[in-house]
């Protein structure tokens, strides 16, 4: 691909990247889609609680995560092979239209939570497919040198909208039943849809051109020569796994029986991790990132104080500032590992690799609930918030250092690197 000056430069701000029309087009159209899902994720827990109970709600968010499992590297092999932007249009599509009778039968009050499951696995199988297109698309509309900014941009406005939209619930539950939310998304989802077939694309990028259809093994030999990229997603996987299932089956119980609060406190708790992830976007869409996978690594060791707080602090405002601080470190984690990714893989490999990393962020909330989760059943919470408190700063640790090792023995394997 033939660059311009243009598209070689670095938009210093990341406000400047509205001067780029389809990096507004595609901003709004997460936005607006993310501001649905706000609305969505309250119908859908409020009704799984209702209808199933505790093994409800467990049941829905399995259905909500094991798709990355099954669907996430096909997702990131359609991102490579077929047209970034269809792919992106026709989950959008598929998104809207699964909800269409969800929301019949929800404003019916005949939705039945085998009905919720599916939604939420067929929801995020759409996202499967989303997801690797969507970040391999990012780099091609603001340039690989802009894509933190860009990144970090889109994550803090859709999480502050995610605050707003929680806000508005609880407003608009006064007046309308709470499957009307369900319609919402679904309109959002159409309205992205809509916005996103506006890009107008500069080549083909993002259709393979080799008569051989892409396989994923390719994402991991690209992968390979880049020791700190490879040990960010792996470090990613394990993190998640231990923080997802802290957290999921934790802050409830936490919230409950050691704060003795109810719902809405733990609706502040989601709030305060919500402001983190604000906080952290606009970080980094203020201050680049020089080594953003070594960076990715190192934010884990954030989950020190963050869960430590959990663990040893005796007020709940202290839980409020442990979710803050927990907020600032996935999200810095998941911000500089993918603009890592964006800035260092070939664009015809990108969206395998972007569907490695989607498959092990979403994968990973599935096997922290299966494996993290049922140890509260067992043991007392302060005690799992303290070994996730350890855990999860060494792993992220150990990750740096391994890194550190794999790059220097690359570069003396490979003496012309070194010159």
């Amino acid at each position: 691909m033939t660059c311009t000056g243009d598209d070689l430069s670095i938009e210093r701000g990341a406000l400047s990247l509205f001067n780029r029309p389809d990096f507004g087009r595609l901003f709004f159209a997460i936005s607006i889609s993310e501001l649905g899902d706000a609305f969505h994720y309250i119908a859908l827990m409020w009704l799984a609680l209702d209808k199933g109970g505790a093994l409800g709600v467990v049941a829905v968010r399995l259905a909500d995560s094991v798709p990355a499992l099954v669907f996430g590297l096909h997702g990131g092999i359609a991102a490579d092979r077929w047209d970034r932007k269809r792919v992106m249009i026709s989950a959008d599509l598929a998104r809207a239209i699964i909800l269409i009778p969800v929301a019949i039968a929800g404003l019916a009050n005949r939705l039945p939570i085998w009905g919720l499951v599916a939604a939420a696995f067929l929801l995020e199988t759409a996202t499967s497919y989303f997801a690797p297109a969507y970040n391999a698309l990012v780099p091609e509309l603001v340039d690989r040198q802009n894509v933190q900014e860009a990144n970090s941009l889109i994550g803090a406005t859709t999480n502050a909208l995610s605050i707003g939209g929680w806000a508005a619930a609880a407003g608009l539950l006064a007046i309308v039943p709470i499957s009307t939310f369900f319609a919402l998304n679904s309109i959002s989802f159409f309205v992205s849809a809509a916005l996103i077939s506006r890009i107008t694309r500069r080549d083909g990028t993002g259709v393979s051109m080799n008569l051989e259809p892409p396989r994923i093994r390719e994402a991991f030999v690209a992968m390979r020569p880049i020791p700190t990229l490879a040990a960010g997603v792996i470090v990613l996987g394990i993190a998640i796994t231990i923080s997802s299932g802290t957290w999921i089956a934790g802050v409830p119980e936490m919230v409950r029986d050691v704060f003795h609060r109810g719902a809405g406190g733990y609706s502040i708790v989601m709030i305060g991790y919500a402001l983190g992830s604000v906080t952290v976007g606009a970080i980094l869409a203020r201050f680049p990132v020089e080594d953003k996978a070594r960076a990715s690594l190192l934010a884990w060791i954030l989950y020190l104080p963050a869960y430590g707080m959990f663990a040893l602090g005796h007020t709940f405002s202290l839980a409020v500032a442990g979710a803050f601080v927990a907020g600032i470190a996935e999200g810095a984690a998941r911000i500089l590992l993918t603009s890592a990714a964006q800035e260092q893989i070939p664009d015809e490999l990108l969206g395998r690799v972007m569907g490695v990393i989607s498959l092990v962020h979403r994968g990973a909330h599935a096997t922290g609930l299966l494996l993290i989760s049922p140890l509260f059943a067992v043991f007392a919470p302060r005690g799992i918030f303290a070994g996730a408190a350890l855990a999860i700063p060494a792993v992220g640790t150990i990750g740096a250092a391994l890194a550190y090792f794999g790059e220097k023995r690359r570069r003396m394997s490979s003496p012309s690197e070194s010159l």
